[in-house]
């Protein structure tokens, strides 16, 4: 080690000067001695001078070379140093993916102090209740949430259960569910969850089951009240001309029922098949049988224009396509007035899409009913829609048929000034070629 030099060498100094002293009787060998101790001191004074600037900020500087007897010393502290660098590096990435995975986790988190004031929240919790961190860090989390209910539930000692809590953000309403959870020295989470879309779910199902059971109902009180009549009346009661009318009211109020049943189950078998045909479809031959149906349901009531595009390819099912290109066509045709225009296009829009539109000069949709038309049982005007024969399940079943085959239903509409439905496939979709 190099602190054994160091009495080494200065023992041999001394011997040297006491030599030049004997022999010569010369004090020049002390004052060599002096002088080349004093510069020895100055130069460790140097090399220490060097060790402590470096040590005051170990972290921004190299470490310093040639600091003699210290050298040892700034090795192993750097080494220490090094080591507990790459430490707090590995802390500081499991820091940030543990803060990432708490941003990333699909449930609101917020943390607060035992007087509930919050230090930290993540992006869910930030949507959830529209928090901004440069304003709210710090703030008491009653001063953001003031419902009654939520502020005597904060005040609990303990929370064994969650609380379900309706909010309002701007203009939309939110329900969530809350919990508090203690955790280190009297720090607490509030963990959230959006139950927002489990509620409009459960709201749709309940809706389904009372719409399905309003459509039926009426056709089966028309189909029971003629039979109740028929069979408590006497035979002379009725013409053959009543009875026979009084049959075909019946039988349409049957067919009404078997088209609600037959839409329900075709729905139910596209929400649970995985995946819709790939087949070649032949768009053209497609059509021509849409456009006999529209025809005769329109009786020669419209005028119809087609542009039909028969090299355009596609790929999908062709019981599906049919039946939602069919759909759209025999809308246009129910809610159009006499003498009114039916324009049918497929090809490609200026994006380069590939376009199916049925554009009619009927009478329009009012922009706020526009979003909810494809959601099942949806009417504008109910009486109209019941007249017009439709089972209110056509352009839920085409939504899902769009889906199914990557595309989307555009409803475009202006009231009084007619409509135009869409279906637009992307170029890539279905693996076709574009």
């Amino acid at each position: 080690m190099q602190w054994h030099r160091t009495p080494l060498v200065y023992s041999a100094c001394v011997i040297g000067a006491a030599t030049v002293q004997l022999v010569w009787h010369n004090p020049i060998g002390w004052i060599a001695l002096a002088i080349g101790a004093g510069v020895y001191l100055t130069h460790r004074r140097y090399q220490a001078a060097k060790v402590a600037d470096w040590a005051r900020s170990p972290s921004h500087n190299n470490p310093p070379t040639n600091v003699g007897p210290w050298s040892d010393v700034v090795k192993q502290l750097n080494r220490y140093i090094q080591l507990q660098r790459e430490l707090l590096s590995e802390s500081q990435e499991t820091t940030g993916a543990i803060m990432a995975a708490a941003q990333a986790l699909p449930v609101g988190v917020i943390a607060m102090d035992g007087n509930l004031e919050i230090s930290w929240f993540n992006r869910a919790a930030e949507q959830q209740l529209d928090l901004e961190e440069s304003t709210d860090i710090g703030k008491n989390l009653l001063h953001l949430i003031r419902h009654p209910e939520f502020v005597k539930y904060a005040r609990q000692r303990s929370w064994p259960e969650p609380l379900i809590q309706k909010t309002t953000q701007g203009t939309q309403e939110k329900l969530l569910m809350l919990q508090f959870v203690s955790y280190a020295r009297s720090q607490r989470l509030l963990i959230m969850r959006d139950l927002t879309q489990i509620d409009r779910l459960e709201t749709t199902r309940r809706d389904f089951v009372a719409n399905v059971s309003h459509e039926l109902r009426t056709p089966l009180t028309v189909l029971s009240g003629f039979l109740e009549t028929m069979r408590e009346s006497p035979p002379e009661s009725f013409s053959d001309e009543q009875r026979t009318q009084f049959l075909d009211l019946m039988q349409e109020q049957a067919y009404r029922m078997q088209s609600i049943v037959a839409d329900l189950l075709t729905l139910s078998e596209l929400e649970n098949s995985p995946s819709a045909d790939q087949v070649p479809i032949d768009v053209p031959s497609l059509l021509e049988s849409a456009r006999q149906q529209a025809q005769a349901l329109s009786g020669g009531r419209h005028t119809f224009e087609w542009a039909i595009d028969p090299d355009l390819p596609l790929l999908g099912s062709n019981s599906e396509l049919a039946s939602a290109f069919s759909n759209l066509l025999t809308n246009a045709v129910r809610y159009t007035p006499d003498s009114g225009a039916i324009r049918v296009f497929w090809g490609r829009d200026p994006e380069g899409k590939r376009r199916y539109s049925v554009t009619d000069t009927g009478i329009g949709i009012a922009a706020e009913h526009i979003p909810r038309l494809s959601e099942r049982f949806y009417r504008v005007d109910r009486g109209r829609s019941r007249a017009a024969g439709g089972t209110g399940l056509g352009l839920a079943i085409t939504k899902h048929i769009a889906i199914r085959h990557g595309a989307q239903l555009v409803i475009e509409s202006r009231l009084g000034q007619g409509s135009t439905f869409s279906l637009v496939f992307e170029p890539e979709a279905n693996g076709t070629a574009t």
